[in-house]
């Protein structure tokens, strides 16, 4: 958990996310093009400090930097998510969200770190409809949390609906009201998951959850702890996810942003409750080995 070990993970993405710019379109050697993919680059980079953050401040994960290096490799496995500016934004406006739930374990704040939470969620929906999805893990959390109140119940429909009525004001105001749109677009067509290129990180990801999910849900129900809230938490953030991904309208990997938060939480405590080194390393060589083949196939 040093700053040396955040610090390299960052640089060690930095290089993924150039790779998949060389890797997936057609570079133009212009100070705007430069510009733009700088920002992209500075908005995944700031994912990964939030997700430092969150994990840190709620103890998610005790005491390694397994989290940062796993959402690091799925980024590399899944190289659109890493350019797909519009996903990342919405990522990070859900991450602020998901910093409010989580803390819902403590006492402090809590309607409003409810009220926040749906608000963020409220405003990603706007960039991308299908997030408000995510609305059920602010009730999951009130349940888990046991802050299961009338009020606290409606104030998530009061932040959820907030930026969405003053969007629609905006538009109003400025004539435009015919171009507010919150259509939900899916598509069922996993042909492209065939591809080598997804059907490989796919495989692996599926695989290693399964894995690691059962032991690890035994385990944290065995410990009396203020961590197994949590953990249920988790899981039921893993499921909105996966429901979020099977409907996504574009179906070429970057789709699978939405898991790598809690993909990467559940396999870092996996990590750390296994106690053989050569498995921890096995387990990551073959995290490093799928992402370096997704780039030559």
């Amino acid at each position: 958990t040093r700053p040396i070990n955040t610090l390299m993970i960052l640089v060690f993405t930095t290089f993924i996310f150039i790779s998949a710019i060389f890797s997936l379109i057609k570079v133009d050697f212009t100070a705007i093009f430069f510009l733009k993919k700088g920002g992209v680059l500075a908005l995944l980079l700031l994912t990964l400090l939030v997700i430092n953050f969150i994990v840190s401040k709620n103890g998610l994960v005790k005491e390694n930097s397994f989290v940062l290096l796993l959402v690091a490799f799925c980024v590399g496995m899944f190289p659109f998510s890493a350019i797909n500016g519009t996903l990342l934004i919405t990522h990070l406006l859900l991450l602020l969200a998901y910093r409010r739930i989580y803390s819902l374990r403590t006492l402090k704040d809590t309607k409003e770190k409810i009220f926040d939470s749906s608000l963020w969620i409220g405003i990603a929906t706007l960039i991308y409809p299908w997030s408000f999805m995510y609305l059920l893990l602010v009730y999951a959390g009130i349940y888990m949390f046991r802050k299961s109140t009338l009020r606290n119940v409606l104030i998530p429909i009061i932040g959820f609906l907030t930026p969405i009525f003053l969007y629609g004001i905006y538009l109003l105001l400025i004539g435009t009201l015919g171009n507010f749109n919150l259509e939900l677009n899916y598509s069922f067509s996993f042909l492209t998951y065939n591809s080598l290129k997804l059907l490989l990180p796919v495989t692996l990801i599926l695989g290693y959850m399964l894995w690691a999910i059962f032991p690890m849900t035994v385990k944290v129900v065995a410990i009396n702890n203020e961590f197994r809230m949590s953990w249920f938490l988790l899981l039921v953030h893993l499921i909105i996810s996966i429901i979020v991904i099977l409907f996504s309208p574009n179906k070429d990997g970057s789709e699978f942003l939405f898991i790598f938060f809690p993909i990467s939480i559940i396999l870092a405590n996996y990590l750390k409750m296994v106690k053989e080194k050569w498995f921890r390393e096995v387990f990551l060589y073959l995290f490093l080995l799928i992402m370096i083949a997704v780039y030559f196939l």
